[in-house]
């Protein structure tokens, strides 16, 4: 695997944790995901994520899912507080309200594309998991290109929109899970978050190229 597929790898298993509840089908492909125990070689987060699905592999698929479903709504939905905002926006309006600033800016970001989230006006553009998608579709451009000036162009805003959207809020969203949930799933997932956009802006950093 080299290093924009495995980058694509982990955005799009952070998006399937972080888009909706897990179900059954879900979960199952969760657990058959090929990557998973190399990732957690490197990464705690990914090791976490890991260390609760070996921990679980014997649970009923639908006990687990009802138990993990309960567990996303109280975090990341509500009702009542949400205690686990999972929109941009909220880290940075300054009465933490939805469809602020930041979500604009990220819809323009994505008409640069071309692109409309489907969930257009019902939820808000800036959601953790439409900003990995996002994120996948830029890679999946770049593998796809054999354009030198394209792929240049399509690293330089992955580099942007991950340094003025992405980076900009994940150590606060692992802050609140860690102290919202003991959940080994969403915990890991949120200590993976951070743990590779870490290494994305790191990583960006040093290509010049994309400066």
């Amino acid at each position: 695997m080299g290093v924009h597929e495995g980058r694509l790898y982990v955005y799009q298993l952070l998006k399937h944790l972080f888009e909706q509840p897990l179900n059954r089908e879900g979960l199952i492909e969760l657990q058959e995901q090929p990557g998973l125990k190399e990732l957690a070689q490197i990464s705690s987060g990914a090791q976490s994520i890991n260390d609760f699905l070996v921990t679980n592999k014997d649970e009923y698929p639908e006990t687990l899912c009802q138990a993990l479903q309960a567990e996303y709504q109280r975090l990341f939905v509500g009702p009542g507080q949400v205690l686990v905002p999972i929109w941009e926006s909220v880290y940075f309006d300054p009465e933490h309200l939805m469809f602020g600033e930041r979500t604009l800016a990220v819809r323009e970001f994505y008409r640069k594309y071309h692109l409309e989230s489907i969930h257009k006006n019902r939820q808000p553009e800036d959601h953790l998991a439409v900003e990995l998608e996002f994120m996948t579709y830029l890679i999946g451009q770049y593998l796809a290109s054999e354009d030198d000036v394209q792929q240049t162009k399509l690293l330089r805003d992955q580099k942007e929109f991950i340094q003025k959207h992405l980076a900009t809020w994940k150590d606060e969203f692992l802050q609140f899970l860690e102290k919202s949930t003991g959940c080994l799933l969403y915990r890991g997932g949120g200590q993976l978050l951070k743990e590779f956009l870490d290494m994305e802006c790191e990583t960006f950093e040093h290509l010049e190229e994309v400066s």
